[in-house]
């Protein structure tokens, strides 16, 4: 694997089957926006607010955001249910910020003691994703903005990104979002003119069985990718950083998967030294003579595996 950590976690367990520095920190790129959509579903949830009814305007800010977009322009009001898939499937920054101010905006109207009237919408939701972040355990995840555009602030660990993802999957309103590989709405634009929404998901590994979560990329941290996988016998969330290309995601998530299932299958235990040496990054078996290890790479050259001499040393 060439992502420079990952983690594959049991979702029905919570146990960590196996890993690579899935304790460092690393910038997430867009995988915040998880988070974005974990706290946001949290006060939709405590204050009981229909997400169907209530309207998200787009402020001049939030449609001057950078990046992966959702195509929002100043003056757009969306439903916050579909302003949930627009920043999910399209990843749209604009989405984010937008969501964070309208939530930022609520808990100050809540008039909770805390908060200043004169607080910052979007700096307040930041400081409730982290909040959240010490509720669920995530003591190396720290949130800096609501949409993962790069900061040396934001960063999170491949653990604690799976572990979130395994407390949103089992959120309804959150995995019937991530799973749709299109969605398309109408909102009204500033005018108040009906205007029609047409979001796809980032995610290409829908097509292949998975069921969800969040693709994520930026120069500082690099292509990054969340992914849920469920099946009759298996439940599984895996989470890469950093790898070493886009393209590279897809393809180790699912070498990863299939590590997995084959685990699970055998009733191996996955934390044990046979697990290690048998996990997915691993292409050849480690031996002490210089020649054995001579043979075993050129062995895997032949095969075109992809074996460097770093996984025999």
């Amino acid at each position: 694997l060439t992502a420079k950590s990952w983690a594959i976690v049991n979702a029905e367990t919570g146990e960590l089957m196996n890993g690579k520095l899935e304790r460092d920190r690393r910038e997430m790129a867009s995988l915040t926006k998880i988070m974005t959509a974990y706290t946001s579903i949290n006060i939709i949830l405590k204050y009981d607010i229909n997400i169907l009814a209530s309207k998200v305007e787009t402020s001049f800010d939030s449609a001057l955001m950078v990046g992966t977009s959702a195509d929002l322009i100043e003056g757009d009001v969306l439903s916050i249910w579909d302003m949930l898939h627009a920043m999910l499937l399209p990843s749209g920054n604009d989405a984010a910020y937008a969501l964070a101010e309208y939530f930022g905006l609520l808990l100050i109207e809540m008039g909770l003691p805390s908060i200043s009237k004169m607080a910052n919408p979007v700096q307040l939701f930041v400081a409730e994703m982290n909040k959240n972040a010490k509720l669920l355990g995530l003591s190396q995840t720290t949130y800096a903005n609501p949409h993962g555009l790069q900061n040396s602030a934001n960063k999170s660990t491949a653990y604690d990104i799976a572990r979130l993802s395994v407390a949103c999957m089992k959120i309804p309103l959150f995995s019937e979002i991530v799973k749709k590989q299109k969605y398309s709405c109408y909102g009204q634009d500033m005018y108040g003119n009906q205007k029609l929404f047409i979001w796809l998901n980032t995610n290409k590994l829908l097509i292949k069985g998975f069921n969800g979560l969040k693709t994520g990329i930026t120069p500082s941290a690099g292509p990054c990718l969340a992914s849920s996988y469920k099946s009759h016998n298996a439940n599984l969330i895996m989470v890469v950083l950093n790898c070493k290309s886009a393209e590279q995601r897809w393809h180790e998530i699912v070498k990863m998967k299939e590590w997995a299932l084959q685990q699970l299958e055998s009733g191996g235990s996955s934390s044990s030294e046979e697990a290690s040496r048998k996990s997915p990054s691993s292409k050849c078996k480690t031996n002490a003579a210089g020649s054995y290890k001579t043979k075993m790479l050129i062995k895997c050259q032949k095969k075109s595996v992809d074996c460097h001499l770093s996984h025999l040393i």
